[in-house]
């Protein structure tokens, strides 16, 4: 690990950004402990105090997993998506952001992703939507079902083929997910009939994609959408996204 000495301001932040450049680049691998705090101060030429703030820093990040003890130290981590969903969850938190909003920004997302899979057909894409619907219509009634049934929402945005999309899916995706746990009701007629409801309009829309009907499987899909929006909206519009997560 070749590293020159750091003296200038800031220097907990300098450092972060040095070594965050590294596990971003491959440098130091996922997994990988740190040099001991000594040989780290002695190469960048810094404090105990300064190298543990630049910890802190990278550990808020989840780059780092930093462990105490004698045979503690720094761990390198993956940086996680669940980590871009809270700090952005706290941002819709601070701008007052309802979960309608939420709901209307996956919508927007969510329907040319079916529609680009309804053209593509790949049939590795469609192989694993199948599982995933073959799991859903043994589904019952339940907590556990609520999270499941988002599976194929997940899904469609895993397979989209577009990273980046992907990304700001799974972060909408977090705060739906919790929605749908709170809001809506996961026992009784209302929760059985939407279950099955769920799962049908799942496989009505991979069939769409199969037979590359894309305008069919993107007007179903956005129908599907809306339709969920109703049903976990139903009296609480107005919820906004710090009623989810505080």
């Amino acid at each position: 690990m070749e590293v020159t000495s750091l003296r200038e301001p800031k220097m907990a932040d300098r450092v972060a950004t040095v070594l965050r450049r590294m596990f971003i680049r491959g440098e130091i691998a996922e997994g990988t402990m740190l040099p001991p705090e000594s040989e780290l101060m002695e190469r960048f030429g810094v404090s105990r105090p300064t190298l543990r703030e630049a910890f802190r820093v990278l550990e808020s990040e989840s780059l780092i997993v930093v462990q105490r003890g004698v045979r503690g130290g720094a761990r390198v981590t993956r940086p996680r998506r669940e980590t871009l969903a809270r700090y952005a969850g706290l941002i819709l938190e601070y701008e007052g952001v309802t979960v309608k909003d939420v709901y209307e920004a996956r919508m927007a997302l969510e329907t040319p992703m079916v529609r680009r899979l309804a053209e593509e057909r790949d049939p590795a894409v469609i192989a694993e939507l199948e599982k995933v619907v073959e799991t859903e219509a043994q589904l019952e009634p339940g907590s556990d079902t609520v999270d499941q049934l988002t599976d194929f929402h997940a899904a469609i945005a895993r397979l989209s083929g577009n990273k980046t999309l992907q990304i700001v899916t799974d972060m909408l995706h977090h705060i739906v997910e919790k929605a749908n746990r709170s809001l809506q009701p996961t026992e009784g007629a209302r929760a059985e009939q939407a279950v099955r409801r769920s799962a049908k309009t799942h496989r009505m829309v991979l069939d769409h994609i199969k037979a590359g009907e894309a305008d069919k499987a993107a007007d179903l899909w956005q129908r599907h959408l809306q339709k969920a929006e109703e049903f976990v909206l139903t009296g609480a519009e107005m919820s906004t996204v710090v009623d989810l997560l505080e």
